[in-house]
């Protein structure tokens, strides 16, 4: 194997590891069983330590993922022969082995829907675990996410988390779950779990609650991917799949002017629409009106509707904002979130105008809790410079600054405090 030099091979690193972590565990679990998940997670989370200790002195090689499964795969082996519970032949794995390696770490799928991953997804929302089990295990297994992320997507704490996945991987060993596709009346069973993990995966990337970039399209990308293939499959599509699909198409397109050349955040109102991929937005639309067939009103088409009024309309003033009030209040008589109410209150805002909106604020500051999230002093931060309290609106941007891990939206708050402090110096 050759071997190329990398100017930043931490990041390459750390970039394949979240890429393609999720696809290593899935296709090492096909191999060895589902009831050494521990084992394997530790082999692929070794390998990527190896990795780190070794390219930036040999380079990275020519097919980095081919090589994270390669020396994943022999912790495994070694593990069990010195434990002896080796039961198949090398002859077999071997095959396995270069099979992996000619595919240089790419994933197909099949109408079948036996693309490893998918076939984890399902494993992992099993009915003999809870729903928020199924979503939290297979979010940490197969997408690869870390505890903390999973708790901002929870709004739970990290260690509610971490022992919320290690009951579900307990009730998974006892009750002897294989991996494997289930049945096709299991399949739809399960398909509203694996929906909501493509969701909070899509949403993850969408805004990044950590590291340097505002989107990570990784994430973003596999999600639609997931969502396409479920939405193609006899079994699994359906209109909810088809309005899932809607709203992360309808977002991703809007993906190019989420940030200026510089990496600094653009809102809405600010983003140039004629640089909107028109290819995603197509697809959208197809999604969209497949989506409307039967009488399925869930809360993805109502999630699918409020992107499609942001992207399809010809500019921000022309913005259908009560169609979306409209849905955001349909959201919250089906099941109540903080988050949508948030979301709500900002639209309402910009019906009733800001004083409104601060009038809401104080309300919902007083009824609910974001668990941490900067997301409320961000929009507390907005109306009150709206209404031309810079200074107030300042103090609020510093906070969202103290509590966000993003150094994208970081900067874009730092941006934003440094000129309401000039507005009100001057």
């Amino acid at each position: 194997m050759s071997f190329a030099h990398s100017p930043s091979v931490d990041e390459s690193v750390d970039h394949l590891f979240r890429r393609h972590a999720g696809r290593m565990v899935s296709v090492l679990t096909r191999i060895f069983g589902f009831e050494k998940l521990d084992l394997i997670e530790d082999a692929v989370q070794d390998a990527l330590v190896t990795a780190l200790r070794k390219w930036p002195y040999t380079g990275m090689p020519d097919n980095p993922t081919a090589w994270l499964i390669q020396v994943s795969k022999n912790r495994v082996l070694d593990h069990l022969r010195a434990n002896k519970k080796f039961q198949t032949t090398e002859e077999d794995l071997e095959t396995v082995s270069n099979a992996i390696a000619a595919d240089a770490g790419e994933v197909y799928f099949s109408n079948e829907v036996s693309e490893d991953q998918l076939r984890m997804i399902f494993a992992c929302c099993h009915p003999v675990i809870s729903p928020d089990s199924q979503v939290a295990l297979t979010l940490k297994t197969v997408c690869g996410f870390n505890i903390p992320e999973i708790a901002r997507a929870f709004l739970s704490t990290d260690y509610s988390i971490a022992k919320l996945i290690s009951r579900a991987k307990q009730r998974l060993r006892l009750h002897g779950v294989r991996l494997g596709m289930p049945l096709p009346g299991e399949l739809k069973e399960r398909l509203e779990s694996v929906l909501k993990v493509l969701y909070l995966m899509f949403n993850e990337g969408y805004t990044a609650s950590a590291g340097d970039e505002l989107i990570r399209k990784d994430l973003c990308f596999e999600a639609i991917r997931l969502c396409e293939s479920l939405a193609k499959h006899p079994v699994t599509m359906s209109p909810e799949v088809h309005a899932l699909a809607t709203l992360f198409l309808a977002q991703a397109a809007r993906f190019s002017t989420r940030c200026d050349n510089t990496g600094e955040l653009l809102l809405l109102s600010e983003q140039d629409r004629s640089l909107w991929d028109e290819q995603m937005m197509d697809r959208a639309m197809q999604h969209f009106r497949l989506s409307a067939s039967g009488e399925t009103l869930s809360d993805y088409h109502l999630e699918a509707e409020i992107a499609v009024c942001h992207t399809f309309a010809k500019n921000y003033a022309a913005t259908d904002w009560h169609n979306i009030l409209e849905c955001y209040d349909a959201l919250q008589k089906r099941r109540f979130s903080p988050v949508v109410e948030l979301n709500r209150i900002v639209v309402l805002a910009e019906i009733e105008g800001a004083e409104k909106g601060l009038i809401e604020l104080e309300n919902f500051r007083q009824n609910y809790d974001l668990n941490g999230s900067y997301l409320l002093d961000l929009t507390e931060a907005h109306f009150l410079s709206e209404t031309g309290a810079h200074a107030q609106a300042a103090e609020s941007y510093t906070k969202a600054l103290n509590i966000t891990e993003n150094r994208s939206i970081r900067r874009f708050l730092e941006k934003k405090i440094n000129e309401l402090k000039a507005s009100f110096a001057s």
